[in-house]
């Protein structure tokens, strides 16, 4: 009978555990999850097979290969069946008969799922050896054109990945950056997809890498480098050109190349705006959302009336769609992003201080929100559409609206930085109301959480930041807490001078504000 050894090693590394094979018996009170096929039935198959095998002696097995063949199948049901931590103990004793054979095909097929399942676990510490030797062994097998080269290039991929879960993340950036001298090198993969395709999403996820060290110089041209191979492919993905497109502009604008970030805006909307051409109205609908994303952008960029123009084109967009939708589920989802362009709509209109239609545009987006608030997208867009309106109730002077518009706002909103804008939001009508106990506790709250936030992601949140002061100033005067108030436009000031200097085109205007509020601060 063949007989499992025990070893006693380092349980930190996965070649070293005690090799423990599930019994059957283990899994009868588990519950599983049900699929196509029924893994626990497809299981009833291959127990039997597993159990008459381990009581055979190796020598009479029909193959060499019989035990290891039936426990990774063994495996694949266990991980259907949801029960992960079998399948690992499975994958472990197939992966020590693979490395008895001495098989790099084989051992490369069981260090695969391995890898996967440790992933699935979240147990990335232990899944990186398994992805490094994974990728290893890929390379061995490889042969140039054949399918087996991307398996290879999917391994690099596995790695870089963990680096990044694990936070190491110039080691990540360093793999990101191998892989893009493998695919150079590469030609054209049977059954894979063209050449130009894996080497953009190479470059895309090397900026992926820099970035989150700093680095966005170099991601901007890692970004560049990627454009420059989907352009070539524009026609057939423009999605894919679409997408890093739009990660360029934002870099370019991070990086203050105002010119290159607006040109590049224009560049991607075009590009699916050229897909939305035919009949794919998946493509329809992602154009609308670029013309949306448009919007946001020019307004990022300082300007405002071109941002206004591309808000109405969204707004115009979306309700076509709506129209053409066939099934009302579509209907619905088009409706609620013409609730969600007319609210952005409503905030350029208003930056322009048109405000009887931004008030106009904030109705409707408030209207057809509200006919599905028994839904959590509707609630979301509904959210939106009150704390939009209860901002453009302040520049109208009416107070309580805005109060009551702010505190839908907070009560809807599910994130945490939507409330706490939405709380800044309702601090300043409460102030303006007379509610000066409530305004300072929601204004403090704001302030508390921007600056967190901003220490910790600067470009994010210094705007929001200094904003947050400024309303914090307007409550502390109207409190007669002129220390504080002094205090509190003091720093926003200086935050808005920077931010100023850096764009004066996006932050001259909250600049300008913040001075005002200094001015009219009363006297001692």
């Amino acid at each position: 009978m063949w007989r499992r050894r025990s070893r006693r090693r380092d349980p930190r590394d996965i070649n070293s555990r005690v090799i423990n094979p599930v019994t059957r018996g283990e899994t009868w009170h588990r519950p599983a999850r049900t699929g196509y096929p029924d893994p626990v039935k497809m299981l009833g198959y291959v127990w039997p097979v597993v159990e008459d095998l381990r009581a055979t002696p190796r020598a009479e097995w029909p193959s060499p290969d019989a035990l290891a063949e039936a426990l990774a199948e063994q495996a694949e049901y266990f991980e259907e069946a949801g029960w992960d931590d079998f399948a690992l103990r499975t994958h472990l004793e197939v992966l020590e008969f693979r490395r008895e054979s001495g098989d790099a095909g084989k051992l490369r097929e069981v260090l695969t799922p391995l890898r996967a399942n440790l992933m699935r676990q979240q147990r990335y510490e232990e899944a990186l050896p398994v992805a490094v030797e994974e990728l290893e062994v890929a390379w061995q097998v490889a042969v140039p054109g054949d399918y087996s080269t991307e398996r290879a290039n999917v391994a690099r991929y596995w790695v870089t990945d963990l680096l990044g879960k694990l936070g190491r993340h110039e080691e990540a950036a360093r793999n990101a950056a191998a892989a893009i001298e493998e695919l150079r090198d590469q030609g054209p993969i049977e059954h894979a997809s063209p050449p130009g395709y894996r080497l953009a999403h190479a470059h895309s996820e090397h900026a992926d890498r820099l970035e989150v060290l700093g680095e966005f110089e170099r991601a901007a041209d890692a970004r560049a480098e990627s454009v420059t191979i989907w352009r070539l492919h524009a026609a057939d993905s423009p999605l894919n050109c679409y997408l890093e497109l739009e990660e360029l502009s934002r870099l370019q604008l991070r990086l203050g190349r105002f010119e290159e970030s607006r040109a590049t805006a224009v560049e991607s909307v075009e590009v699916l705006r050229r897909g939305a051409e035919g009949d794919d109205w998946h493509l329809k609908t992602l154009h609308a959302g670029a013309v949306h994303n448009h919007g946001n952008r020019l307004h990022a960029l300082g300007l405002d009336e071109e941002a206004v123009a591309a808000a109405q084109d969204a707004v115009t967009c979306y309700r076509t769609l709506a129209a053409q939708a066939e099934r009302r589920a579509v209907a619905m989802k088009m409706e609620l992003h013409v609730s969600l362009a007319l609210v952005s709509l409503g905030s350029r209109l208003h930056d322009v201080r048109r405000l009887d239609e931004a008030l106009a545009a904030s109705d409707e987006a408030l209207e057809i929100a509200s006919r599905y608030d028994d839904r959590e997208l509707g609630r979301k867009e509904l959210a939106r559409a009150w704390h939009n309106r209860a901002s453009l109730l302040l520049s109208f002077g009416s107070w309580p609206d805005a109060v009551e518009a702010a505190a839908k706002g907070v009560e809807l909103y599910q994130r945490t930085e939507d409330k706490a804008m939405a709380r800044n939001t309702f601090a300043l009508a409460s102030a303006r109301c007379g509610a000066l106990d409530e305004a300072l506790e929601a204004s403090l709250s704001s302030v508390a959480d921007y600056r967190e936030w901003a220490a910790r992601d600067p470009y994010t949140y210094t705007r929001l930041l200094a904003d947050a002061l400024t309303d914090h100033a307007i409550i502390r005067s109207l409190r007669s807490e002129r220390a504080e108030a002094e205090g509190a436009i003091g720093e926003s000031l200086v935050l808005h001078q920077e931010l100023a200097a850096a764009h004066p085109g996006r932050c001259q205007r909250e600049l300008d504000r913040a001075r005002s509020v200094a001015d009219h601060l009363p006297a001692r």
